[in-house]
């Protein structure tokens, strides 16, 4: 199996392995924030098109909900760039080859996600705030969901062969299919997707806590988004947790004994595991108090932590699959580090740009109702005029 494994770059690498680890992982988690609601969010938008969307409030929450969508998945494609960039380092002999297994369904990664966008757009034009949902919307909102579906899907399969060359030469000779033969396939794509149903649910209270607070003509709308929300995180992340358990059983015992106690980023994993917990509990809280900002803002701190510890777990299953071929601690290291601080400098300068701009947005003073905002325009163009 190994004659189908390449070398690693002889070029070698600017600067220690572990601030590339570092960077992998923090990068990879800003890209799930975003990914997650597209995911998760897909779902819910869906349900409640399909099924609540006779309920004026659950109506209106979706034209909310579909108007994130296009800054989200703008924001999930951008984030996704450094840590693609990063495993292409540190394991792109797998991460290449995994690629070429899959062929032309890696190709098509591509295609679907922008088929998908320009479905969220159709689904806007065709909701106008007030509208209610239609045959049409309804089917749009599944179809967009199926293909993000389909888009994790690929992803997950290709993370699988990524740590199974072993299924290589198999995929290559065309005795199997490009999809992976592995028992962790399915627990783990369905771990990854009610994860995401989570994370989104948590979205949509903030995104409903944003419209009570500072657009009270939404209010109603806002209020229910927040209970709905909290609803799907709370049953998400439940099922989450039991699915994650069959995942890693799906690893196997010599993986699971290699895993366990593994250093820090066990460590971060084992966080994980009892901030999920205690963010179940802090979501049914919310749930219960469901005006009470700090249970909605601790619910989401919780699963931050949880997610990154998640991202931790991993990159750990990650290094013990591949551990027989190849680590990337023996990559050869060839100090010069001009590149990395120039990304560095991007990268935090992107990062002040999105918080300052997150931070004007929420602290914009609360919208005027639509007839005194007129009102309003109206007398200043007759003070004008008059000047």
């Amino acid at each position: 199996m190994t004659e189908l494994i390449p070398p690693a770059d002889p070029l070698g690498i600017p600067t220690p392995v572990i601030v590339f680890q570092f960077l992998a992982l923090l990068t990879f988690v800003l890209h799930l924030i975003f990914m997650n609601y597209i995911l998760g969010g897909m779902v819910i938008l869906t349900v409640n098109e399909w099924f609540f969307g006779k309920n004026p409030k659950a109506a209106a929450a979706n034209v909310i909900l579909a108007g994130v969508m296009p800054v989200a998945l703008s924001m999930a494609i951008t984030m996704g760039v450094a840590p693609l960039l990063f495993v292409q380092v540190l394991y792109g002999q797998f991460f290449y080859t995994a690629n070429i297994m899959m062929g032309g369904f890696w190709l098509l990664i591509a295609g679907l996600v922008i088929v998908g966008f320009y479905l969220i757009y159709v689904l806007i034009a065709q909701r106008p705030e007030g509208g209610t949902p239609n045959l049409l919307t309804k089917l749009i909102s599944l179809v967009a969901m199926i293909l993000f579906f389909a888009v994790a899907f690929l992803y997950t399969n290709n993370a699988v062969l990524t740590e199974n060359p072993d299924y290589w030469k198999a995929i290559y000779t065309g005795e199997r299919f490009a999809a992976a033969p592995d028992p962790t396939l399915w627990p783990r794509y369905l771990h990854n997707v009610t994860g995401a149903l989570a994370l989104a649910g948590l979205w949509c209270a903030a995104i409903g806590r944003y419209q009570v607070v500072h657009h009270p003509a939404r209010a109603d709308a806002g209020q229910w988004l927040v209970k709905n929300g909290l609803h799907w995180a709370a049953m998400a992340t439940a099922l989450a947790m039991i699915l994650g358990g069959i995942y890693l059983y799906s690893l196997g015992i010599d993986r699971i004994k290699a895993f366990m106690g593994n250093g820090i980023l066990f460590v971060g994993w084992s966080i994980s595991v009892m901030t999920a917990i205690l963010s179940l509990v802090c979501i049914a809280m919310a749930m219960m108090k469901p005006d009470n900002a700090k249970l909605l803002w601790g619910s989401i701190g919780l699963a931050g932590v949880t997610l990154a510890g998640m991202v931790m777990g991993r990159e750990l299953v990650r290094m013990i699959s591949l551990q027989s071929y190849y680590t990337p601690q023996n990559l050869m290291v060839r100090q010069g580090d001009t590149s990395l601080y120039l990304f560095l400098a991007t990268f935090l300068l992107g990062l002040g740009v999105l918080v300052y701009m997150l931070r004007m947005v929420w602290t914009l003073p609360p919208a005027l109702p639509e007839s005194d905002a007129q009102s309003e325009f109206t007398n200043q163009g007759s003070g004008d005029a008059n000047a």
